[in-house]
């Protein structure tokens, strides 16, 4: 029996430690925070920080793990990096790799290089002269360049502003730099899913993402990220072939990864990439579409196993046999007393799996942040019929009450014209 190391025990990687367990690995998790829900989960756990390197390799050397793993966030990516290498254990992205994925400025340099859009930025530093200011052309969205789950992000309207959310991006950075943008106010982009195999590049999935944005100096949030995009095969004329260069370029192997763009005017401008994989947990979508699991695919890679019978080049192209979506399912500020019908949504045939943000007893702040979410439900129905029924049932049966007795549901997706219902 395989043992495993999974770094991070939120509630995303309960899924992580099922699915290992199915393959028949022995799993242990750990992170500083007591009774975390993956925990529960496991096989063995311990209270250790996921950034204790030194703790964590001691109990790696005392437990003779095969293998470490993380799955959705970028913290603890550079952490699993650290840790197999002091191992001698394999992962599969390097420093080097890591590096132009979570730094957004560092990617876009590397995207221009290949021929590929980015959103235009600005040169504004942290002096925010006024003569620099005085070219921007608002409104501009400000970012940490190697933050995660829009936090830290704001959209500005006026100079005055730039500087409250310029402040606010820098406390958010670990390298204190802050990129500048053009703000492209569209109600969605798209996203590109590509897996790699032993040196083969395939694109699994591309996808449109509507968004919903609260405040205008909040960053838009998901809440739906429909399978397959309409804009498909423009994509695959105009932008696949440069994208999969580069990323041979980068000298990746294996791995899943996205990229996020926008989308205007027939143009797409990319804008930020995770080489990891990604909090929607699409892998349960692209496992509908293809019968490959994505996510025993990168445990197999962890523990040193052999890839061959993850035959992903068969469904390449953005392979989409089902009209599948991830529904995000925001909410107002509020404290959780009360969701109905989230058991009896979980059991409908179209639906693969619900991931948890929030629960009852949970207070939700207005943060413009994934945390605003209540969960995530992936979807993949047999028809379009079948899958617009789905929605429309979902939007019907779910409520979210809070402790004043008010619905918090923020925005609801409507599948026939891809517009969103305001509550």
């Amino acid at each position: 029996m395989k043992k495993i190391l999974i770094l991070g025990g939120y509630t995303h990687m309960i899924d992580v430690v099922k699915t290992a367990k199915r393959l028949g690995m022995y799993t242990i998790v750990a992170d500083r925070d007591v009774g975390s829900p993956a925990k529960a989960y496991a096989d063995q756990s311990y209270d250790v920080s996921t950034s204790d390197i030194d703790r964590l390799a001691e109990i790696a050397e005392a437990e003779a793990i095969d293998g470490v793993f993380n799955g959705f966030d970028d913290i603890n990516t550079w952490h699993a990096l650290a840790l197999s290498k002091r191992l001698s254990l394999p992962f599969y992205a390097t420093e080097e790799q890591l590096e132009i994925c979570s730094n957004k400025d560092r990617f876009k340099e590397y995207c221009r290089d290949y021929g590929i859009p980015v959103i235009e930025e600005y040169n504004v530093d942290e002096n925010l002269k006024d003569e620099d200011l005085s070219k921007l052309t608002f409104p501009v969205i400000v970012k940490p360049v190697d933050s995660y789950a829009s936090q830290g992000i704001t959209v500005c309207y006026s100079a005055e502003e730039l500087k409250e959310g310029y402040k606010k991006a820098a406390d958010y950075s670990k390298s204190e730099k802050v990129i500048v943008e053009r703000f492209i106010d569209n109600p969605y982009g798209v996203m590109m899913f590509y897996t790699v195999r032993n040196g083969s590049v395939v694109l699994s999935a591309m996808t449109d993402r509507y968004v919903h944005k609260q405040y205008q100096e909040h960053p838009p949030l998901p809440t739906a990220t429909i399978f397959p995009s309409q804009h498909l095969d423009l994509y695959l004329e105009v932008l696949d072939q440069k994208v999969r260069t580069m990323l041979r370029e980068m000298k990746i192997e294996n791995g899943v990864l996205f990229i996020q763009s926008l989308f205007e005017d027939g143009e797409f401008y990319f804008y930020e990439m995770g080489f990891r994989l990604s909090g929607t947990q699409y892998y349960t979508i692209v496992e509908k579409q293809t019968g490959i699991n994505l996510l025993e695919m990168m445990l197999d890679y962890s523990t040193g196993g052999n890839l061959d019978q993850y035959a992903t080049e068969k469904y390449d192209n953005g392979y989409t046999a089902f009209p599948a979506c991830n529904l995000s399912i925001l909410l107002d500020k509020g404290t959780i007393k009360e969701i109905i019908g989230l058991e009896k949504i979980k059991a409908m045939p179209a639906v693969l799996s619900y991931i948890p943000v929030n629960g009852e007893g949970d207070e939700v702040e207005i943060t413009g942040t994934y945390a605003q979410m209540l969960g995530r439900f992936n979807i993949a129905a047999d028809s379009p019929e079948q899958f617009d029924k789905t929605i429309r049932e979902i939007n019907d049966s779910l409520h979210v009450l809070s402790t004043k007795g008010e619905e918090m549901i923020l925005a609801k997706y409507v599948p026939a014209d891809a517009e969103l219902s305001i509550d």
